[in-house]
């Protein structure tokens, strides 16, 4: 190692191994430091209850995984990422046996919300499916590397996300969508109660993904990969 080093990156999750690789690709000397025996931070693939049943400790779906910019930049799949797609990629279970599920189509989703709340959730999402692609783009990128290719659209999305989530929550009447879209919020990881409230950003962008593009996990390893590495 350098005795003087251009960056030093804590911490080996997914956003601290790309800055690490974008740094070190640009001629940069890097130092990338783990504190546990296994990169990947919250997209690890673990043994937590019975040997030979392998979950995920954080990140059940990475639905900005497969369509970050950065994340496509990588030659991923040639180390062995392969992306699995599940015919409902969420779903929320209700005891008596009903279940509000998060489809790949609108049409779906919305059907599983009840008659009362299926127009409503058509309405948040349709006006951004046909744009997707692009606003996903504009979404993860930096002002300062590239402006928006549809502008109009983003602030458009803003405008939809800024709002709290309680708000957010007033467009529907019945519990299925409310529980499904309450699990989503809590992405923000702070108390429901939190003031401000979490912003509807953090639930709207991901109902909407599934119908416009892929909500993929990635399929897990025969073995994790240790670290450091050999």
């Amino acid at each position: 190692m350098p005795s003087m080093l251009d960056a030093v990156v804590v911490g080996a999750g997914p956003n601290g191994l790309t800055a690490a690789v974008e740094l070190a690709r640009r001629g940069h000397s890097v130092a990338l430091f783990e504190a546990r025996s296994t990169v990947g931070g919250g997209a690890r693939t673990e043994e937590l209850t019975l040997p030979g049943f392998r979950h995920d400790p954080c990140s059940a779906a990475h639905p900005l995984g497969i369509n970050s910019p950065a994340f496509r930049a990588l030659p991923l799949e040639r180390y062995g990422l392969r992306w699995v797609h599940a015919d409902l990629p969420m779903a929320h279970p209700f005891p008596d046996g009903g279940a509000a599920v998060l489809a790949r189509s609108v049409a779906e989703t919305a059907a599983s919300f009840g008659p009362r709340d299926a127009g409503a959730y058509r309405r948040l999402v349709e006006p951004f499916l046909a744009k997707w692609d692009t606003l996903a783009r504009d979404f993860m990128s930096l002002p300062s590397t590239a402006l928006p290719r549809d502008p109009v659209t983003l602030a458009r999305f803003g405008l939809a996300g800024l709002p709290p989530s309680t708000l957010l929550m007033r467009r529907f009447r019945d519990e299925p969508v409310k529980a499904l879209f309450s699990g989503l919020v809590a992405h923000v990881m702070a108390p429901s109660a939190a003031s401000p409230p979490a912003p509807s950003a953090w639930s709207s962008p991901w109902p909407r993904t599934p119908a416009a593009g892929p909500w993929p996990a990635a399929a897990p390893r025969p073995s994790p990969t240790r670290w450091p590495p050999t």
